[in-house]
Formats: C-alpha cells, sequence, structure tokens
C-alpha cells in the first residue's frame, strides 16, 4: 500500500503545484489587470489633455492673431487722431480681408464709438458711450496704464450668435495722451469654425465655461448644459479681462479596463500550458532557426547580385559571395574602396562618398551609382545598396549589395543611340512635308477646295506636332549625355517673364484661360536667356492645358536665401498623389478623364528640370488634388553666384 499511498501523494503533490501555479497565474492576472487598466485610463487622460491644451492655445492664438491684425490700425491712429471716415473703411476693409473672425470694428475716441465697419447694420453702435455699456472704470484705468489690450466676453450678438469683445487703447504718437479704443468685436461661432472645435466632440462631451476670480460659472456657453462630468480633464484660457475654463471627457467615461483586456487574460490563461510545451517550443525555434539560416546561406551564395559582408569596426571583408567576388576580385576587401568612383570616361569624380559615414547617420542607404574597376582593372557601373544589421552576439555587421549595371547601361545606350538615329532622319524630311503642307493650307499655291484645305490644316498640325517630339527628343538626348552648350548672361527676371507670358498668351486665349502676372522681381540671374524661356514655356504650356474652362493661371515672383523663384499657378485637377514621384521622368503621363485633349510627349518637364540643372538652378511644384498645382524655377541671384 505504500507504492500506491506514495503515488497518489506524490499525484496530490503534482497537483497541489498545478493548483498553486494557476492560483499565482491568476493572483499575477489580476495584478497584471489592475495596473493595465490604472495605466490604460492615464494615458487616456493623459491624451485628452493633450489635445485639450492644444485646443486652448489654439483657440486663444486665433483671438490674439485677429486682434493682432487691428494693432496696425491702432498705430495709424496713434499718428493721425484725426483719421478720416473713407481712411478708416479702407484699413478696416483690409483687416477684415486678414481676420475672416472679426464681426466688426470700432473706433472710439474718448470711449465713444464715431466709426465703425461695416457701417451696416451696425449703425446703432455710433455714439455709444463705453463706459456706460461695457468697460467699468477700473477697466478704463487698466487700458490707460497697462496699453494692451482688454477682453470681454461671450456676449451675445444682437446679430445673432455669441461673440467676444476687445478693446485695444491708443495713445497719441506726439503728445502720448490717451485718445481712446478701438472696439473690435469677434464671432466666436466662427472661432469655433476656425479651430475645428465641434470636431473635438466627435468621440467626447467638450463645454466651455467663463470663470471669474473664485469658481468656474454653473452652465457653458458652449457645450451640452445636461452633461454629467465625471473627473473631467481641464485647460485653463486666461487673457486679460477673459478667463475660461475648457472642460472634456470621452462620451462613455473613463476606461475600467484594460486597452485589450482579453489578450492579457487570454495570454495568462495559456501560460500553464505553455509551460508544459515550453522544451518542445524552444527546441522547434532552434531547428527553424538552423533551417533559415541554411536556406539564407544558400541563397546568398547563389544570388546573381554580388553580396558582401564587412566587419563595422574594422571595415574588413567578412564574406562575399560568388557574383561579388567575379564583380571585383580581391580589390573591394575594404569598406572604403567605395569611397572613390569614377565617371564612364574613367575620370575619377571629385565628390568622395563616405558609405562608413552615411550608415553611422543612417542604417541604410540604396540607389549610389558609380564606375568602379573590377577584376580586369576596366571600370563596371554599379549600383550599391547597404544595411547594418547587429548579429545574434550583439556585434553590428555591414551588408552590401553591388548590381552590376552594364547590361542596362549598354541598354540606355542602345535606346538613346536609336532615338538620335530616328530624330535626326525624321528631322530633314519632316521639316520639308511641314513646309509643303504649310504652304498648301495657306493657299500659297492657289486655293483649295475647302474639304482639301481642311485636311491640309490638319495634316500640318500633325506634322509641327511631331516636329516639337522630335526636338524634345533630340533636347533630352543632348541634356542627358551634357552635350547642350548654355550661353549664360545677365537675365532681367521680370522681362524675361513678361517675354515668355506674351509669347503664349495666344494659346492661353485658345484654351479658354487668362494669363495674369502679379509680383515681379526685376532682379538678375545668370542665365541662358533661351534656355530659361524654354523652361519657363514648359511650365506655362502645362499650366494652361490642364486649366479649368474660364480659370486663371497666375506667374509671380519670391526671392528666399538668395534665390529667385519664378512661380506658375493654375487651377485644374492637380497632380495625383501616386504620379507625383514620376512627374519629372521621361514620358511620364498621368492618367486623366480628358487625357486625349491635353495630349503630350511626357518631355517637357524632364527637359525643364535638366535645363535648370545645367544653370544651377532647380524646378519643383505643391499641388494638392482637385486644387489645382504651382510649379517653380529656382535661379540663385547674380550678384549670390
Amino acid at each position: 500500500m505504500a507504492i500506491p499511498t506514495r503515488d497518489r501523494a506524490f499525484f496530490l503533490l503534482i497537483w497541489s503545484a498545478r493548483a498553486v501555479v494557476l492560483a499565482l497565474l491568476l493572483l499575477v492576472a489580476i495584478v497584471l489587470d489592475n495596473a493595465g487598466t490604472e495605466s490604460h485610463r492615464a494615458d487616456v487622460r493623459q491624451e485628452w489633455q493633450t489635445r485639450l491644451n492644444d485646443l486652448s492655445l489654439k483657440l486663444q492664438g486665433t483671438i490674439l492673431q485677429n486682434v493682432q491684425t487691428v494693432w496696425g490700425l491702432a498705430a495709424n491712429v496713434a499718428v493721425q487722431p484725426n483719421i478720416t471716415e473713407t481712411r478708416f473703411q479702407q484699413l478696416a476693409s483690409v483687416i477684415f480681408e486678414l481676420a475672416p473672425q472679426l464681426r466688426n470694428i470700432g473706433l472710439a475716441p474718448d470711449l465713444t464709438i464715431r466709426n465703425i465697419y461695416p457701417l451696416a447694420g451696425n449703425e446703432a453702435a455710433i455714439g455709444l458711450d463705453l463706459t456706460r455699456q461695457s468697460i467699468s472704470p477700473a477697466q478704463v484705468q487698466m487700458l490707460q496704464t497697462s496699453g494692451r489690450a482688454l477682453f470681454s466676453g461671450p456676449i451675445n450678438l444682437v446679430q445673432g450668435g455669441q461673440g467676444m469683445a476687445a478693446r485695444v487703447p491708443i495713445f497719441e504718437k506726439d503728445s502720448g495722451r490717451f485718445w481712446g479704443v478701438i472696439s473690435v468685436i469677434l464671432d466666436l461661432n466662427r472661432l469655433y469654425n476656425a479651430i475645428e472645435l465641434r470636431s473635438f466632440m466627435g468621440n467626447g462631451q467638450l463645454a466651455l465655461f467663463r470663470t471669474d476670480a473664485t469658481e468656474t460659472q454653473a452652465e457653458p456657453f458652449f457645450g451640452d448644459v445636461t452633461v454629467e462630468w465625471r473627473e473631467p480633464v481641464k485647460a485653463e484660457l486666461d487673457m486679460s479681462g477673459v478667463s475660461w475654463t475648457l472642460r472634456a471627457q470621452p462620451e462613455q467615461g473613463w476606461p475600467n479596463q484594460p486597452e485589450s483586456p482579453m489578450l492579457v487574460r487570454s495570454i495568462l490563461g495559456l501560460l500553464v500550458a505553455l509551460i508544459f510545451a515550453v522544451t518542445f517550443w524552444l527546441t522547434s525555434l532552434l531547428l527553424r532557426d538552423h533551417q533559415m539560416q541554411r536556406r539564407f546561406w544558400g541563397l546568398f551564395e547563389l544570388a546573381p547580385f554580388g553580396i558582401g559582408l564587412y566587419d563595422s569596426h574594422n571595415n574588413r571583408l567578412l564574406r562575399a559571395n560568388n557574383s561579388f567576388k567575379n564583380i571585383f576580385g580581391n580589390k573591394a576587401d575594404d569598406l572604403n574602396f567605395f569611397n572613390n568612383h569614377y565617371d564612364p570616361a574613367g575620370r575619377e569624380c571629385p565628390s568622395v562618398r563616405d558609405i562608413v559615414g552615411d550608415l553611422q547617420r543612417d542604417l541604410s542607404f540604396r540607389g549610389l551609382e558609380g564606375y568602379y574597376p573590377g577584376t580586369n582593372d576596366q571600370l563596371t557601373p554599379i549600383l550599391l545598396q547597404g544595411l547594418t544589421l547587429d548579429t545574434e552576439h550583439g556585434e553590428p555587421v555591414i551588408w552590401l549589395i553591388a548590381g552590376d549595371m552594364s547590361e542596362q547601361k549598354k541598354a540606355d545606350r542602345v535606346k538613346n543611340e536609336f532615338i538620335s538615329i530616328v530624330s535626326h532622319e525624321l528631322r530633314t524630311p519632316l521639316t520639308s512635308i511641314a513646309g509643303s503642307l504649310g504652304l498648301l493650307s495657306n493657299n500659297a499655291v492657289g486655293e483649295l477646295p475647302p474639304k482639301a484645305s481642311r485636311l491640309a490644316q490638319i495634316a500640318y498640325r500633325n506634322t509641327q506636332h511631331l516636329a516639337a517630339l522630335i526636338n524634345d527628343l533630340l533636347d533630352v538626348e543632348k541634356l542627358m549625355a551634357g552635350k547642350m552648350v548654355f550661353q549664360m548672361s545677365d537675365c532681367h527676371v521680370a522681362e524675361l517673364v513678361r517675354e515668355c507670358v506674351e509669347g503664349i498668351e495666344s494659346f492661353s486665349l485658345e484654351k479658354g484661360v487668362t494669363l495674369k502676372t502679379e509680383c515681379l522681381h526685376n532682379d538678375i540671374v545668370r542665365a541662358d536667356h533661351g534656355r530659361l524661356c524654354q523652361a519657363l514655356n514648359n511650365l506655362l504650356s502645362n499650366a494652361i492645358k490642364f486649366s479649368f474652362d474660364n480659370s486663371e493661371v497666375t506667374v509671380f515672383t519670391e526671392k528666399s536665401n538668395g534665390a529667385i523663384q519664378i512661380y506658375v499657378c493654375n487651377q485644374g485637377r492637380g497632380i495625383p498623389s501616386e504620379f507625383k514621384d514620376r512627374i519629372f521622368q521621361k514620358f511620364s503621363q498621368a492618367d486623366a478623364p480628358d487625357r486625349n485633349s491635353r495630349a503630350g510627349t511626357g518631355l517637357g518637364l524632364a527637359i525643364t528640370r535638366e535645363l535648370m540643372h545645367g544653370m544651377a538652378g532647380e524646378v519643383d511644384f505643391n499641388s494638392e488634388e482637385g486644387e489645382g498645382a504651382c510649379f517653380w524655377l529656382s535661379l540663385p541671384l547674380a550678384d549670390q553666384t
């Protein structure tokens, strides 16, 4: 009976141990669940507090930004206390364009409103004594001593809605005498819309309260008055004369459980089963890891491109596959070998790369091209990509992937030669055909029947389009080969822009688009006048072609950082996001419903970029789909070169 008793005891001991483990797991689960709940609740509160603080700052910033625009009027009145009604209306109209949340602006010399904008609907405010209506003697004293704007509100507007009043003090510049104030009324509904206050309430509850010196008012002036507040987050908005409190909380209340309660409880529930399977699990991982390593090294050795493994401490080659050795032999034993590269003509490039430094700043790089000497000392075009990885022992190593681009370069040369030959062979007969068709379409050899004349005109237009395509192809060939000669000279930007706009104006009229020039700086840049005109005409032509009917194309210039930018902005469909990365590539055209009506070669922007690079300039753009596009050319000013 001893053995069964011992077995039973052992059996009970095992189950007791299992029960103890289960109890411990349950205890740990409860503790972790409570800790997770508290942590999640704290994170959610912190997130709401941050959002509310940002909203409070945004609201205060918008209010101050609107009032700030009025200080220019205050400065004007301080210099000219006897400002005329006409002058006031002019200045106020400008302020209203800059500050869309304003409701009205009034001039109150000696604190009595004498002028107001807009006058329509506000006539009753003329002659209003602010000291009897809204400004106490203490506030008058504060305005005179502090020199800062004084706020009050919210106030219910006669025109509807709520507003906030701001009183901006004015002191005469010559005498320093207190002249009066500018009375500004801001529309709170517009302020709320400007900062998207209501969108904050999409998944929660928000209210704004007026706060006096001792406590917050009982009912909010914005938000649901029936909300039951349960430990809301708060933010204060304090300005001279005004103190508001913002409250917010989730609509369903603060969380009372972790973010993913079932995940933690499921993991803890499976812990006992995992303990029994841990050995199998670990050995399975080891086997799987071994299999993956064998597969990886097989791919490493058989890869058709070169792969080198370097020590990140001394930059020495640790291991390389056959492709890597076939390309470089023993020349690439040190990673610094790739810092010096050559051009296709065999000249060493002046710019020395820092492969190790690049990998220290960023753990990877890609797309580095260059010519490097191979096993037979012949230069081979190589595309490099690198990556820094930690080994299982924590020691970083550098993987370098080298792709031989010889075949690709050969294909590019064949393609360019083919384009060059075809373009040159087509240009001469096409010029003759175009000339003949031009004479026929203009009835230079006799009056043609209407149908024949129409066919001649169509053929003439098509030959012109084909000639333009051939010219674009030849320009691309010259630019890519570095054979285009630039005749650099001093160019007056404003004159050049006007010349291009006048030259393309007939095309814009044909397309029903209005060309408009705005601010043009007449600075001087060093550029090839003809090529700069060609680049600008490409932008103008595209802007016109891709504009909506009866819309405008605006041309203007800006200066920054010693350079001048020529902007061409249109009102059209804009550039699709998926096309933006390819817009300056050759033969790239975005798909559009009316693409046939705007057909082109897809070379204009590619040519423009190469032309600007050849003149030490840049071309870039900014566009939101559905909201038009704005392209610009940038060149250094002549005195900055």
